[in-house]
């Protein structure tokens, strides 16, 4: 009766055996005792839930505030964006009706290797880029030299250079577009007034003047931009440096390029940055100016796109060049990180 008992129990109890050569015990029946899980304690499991409605009372407030952030990026930009890129596939034009029909890539196609304006407007988009880009630094670089300076009326100075960048740009558009009016503008009455001018010009329907016409006002409306983080880059070079290399014998060139530009280029390499994006969807300065005209002469993909969106109303071909214009941009900012990021990283 002992040994039924013992052999009915006896899965109940490990049996645990020393190996003298591994000394270790092994286990040759039944569940340790230790595989068993050990319940928590009710006051454990109290603390525990006392910490995470802690937490959410922290920061509950704080994502509440960024809870309309995100939804209107969500909404109105990511939305927007990935149904542009859907529409793209489509053949979708207002005027001749017909509903929505899958076509594929013909709209990309269709844009660049049936298009014979497409890769005229690129070229304009790439020249109107870089040409505003450069432009700005060339002039925000010296303006920021010198309003860094102690100047008479340094701060009403630096606000005024501040008034383009402010200022509307559809507001900007029509006042240069009056200045370089091939009749009564000021451009050509100053030019004739100090006889460099006999003939009026019309700046925005001239073929070879159009451009550099529109670069400038560009680069007017964006260079304060520029000046204002390029100043507040040298308001962080330390006095030490410059009063060392000024010890040294260093001259006015020495010190701008040993000291002064090697502080300034990692602010230039953001700001660069920015202004070329800004510079591809400036699409307002354009269209107030010339409307994309004469003809195509100064269209650029922004211009074009609302020009089949909302002039032909075909909607699938505005989303590939809108699709287009993006993937393009997005090359030029990887090919401009990988050639001036990686000195300033």
């Amino acid at each position: 009766m002992l040994r039924g008992t013992d052999r009915k129990y006896k899965s109940l109890f490990p049996v645990f055996i020393y190996d003298q050569n591994a000394k270790v015990y092994s286990n040759k029946g039944g569940s340790s005792p230790m595989d068993t899980p050990i319940k928590q304690p009710a006051s454990s499991i109290a603390i525990k839930n006392k910490q995470h409605r802690s937490l959410i009372r922290r920061y509950a407030f704080g994502y509440l505030l960024l809870a309309p952030v995100v939804l209107y990026v969500a909404f109105f930009q990511f939305y927007p964006l990935f149904d542009t890129i859907r529409l793209s596939f489509f053949n979708y034009s207002l005027l001749h009706g017909g509903g929505m029909q899958f076509t594929g890539l013909s709209n990309y196609k269709e844009l660049t290797v049936n298009d014979d304006h497409f890769w005229f407007i690129l070229r304009n988009s790439l020249v109107w880029v870089i040409g505003s880009t450069l432009l700005q630094f060339l002039i925000a670089v010296p303006a920021a030299l010198i309003l860094n300076q102690k100047l008479r009326l340094r701060g009403l100075w630096r606000g005024l250079v501040m008034v383009p960048w402010v200022s509307p740009v559809v507001v900007i558009g029509i006042i240069w577009k009056w200045i370089y009016d091939g009749q009564y503008g000021l451009l050509n009455y100053y030019l004739k007034l100090l006889h460099l001018l006999q003939d009026n010009i019309v700046w925005l329907g001239h073929e070879f003047w159009v451009w550099p016409s529109l670069l400038l006002t560009s680069t007017w409306k964006g260079f304060p931009y520029v000046t204002l983080m390029l100043l507040s880059a040298l308001q962080g070079i330390s006095s030490e440096m410059k009063e060392a290399a000024e010890i040294d014998g260093a001259t006015n060139w020495q010190r701008f390029r040993y000291v002064t530009l090697p502080s300034l280029k990692p602010i230039m390499y953001v700001t660069g940055m920015v202004s070329i994006i800004a510079s591809w969807t400036k699409f307002e300065m354009i269209w107030a100016l010339t409307n994309g005209g004469p003809g195509y002469t100064t269209s650029i993909l922004p211009t074009y796109l609302y020009t089949h969106a909302f002039v032909y109303l075909d909607l699938g071909k505005g989303a590939a060049i809108g699709t287009l214009s993006m993937l393009i941009v997005l090359i030029m900012v990887f090919v401009y990180a990988k050639l001036f990021g990686k000195d300033n990283s």
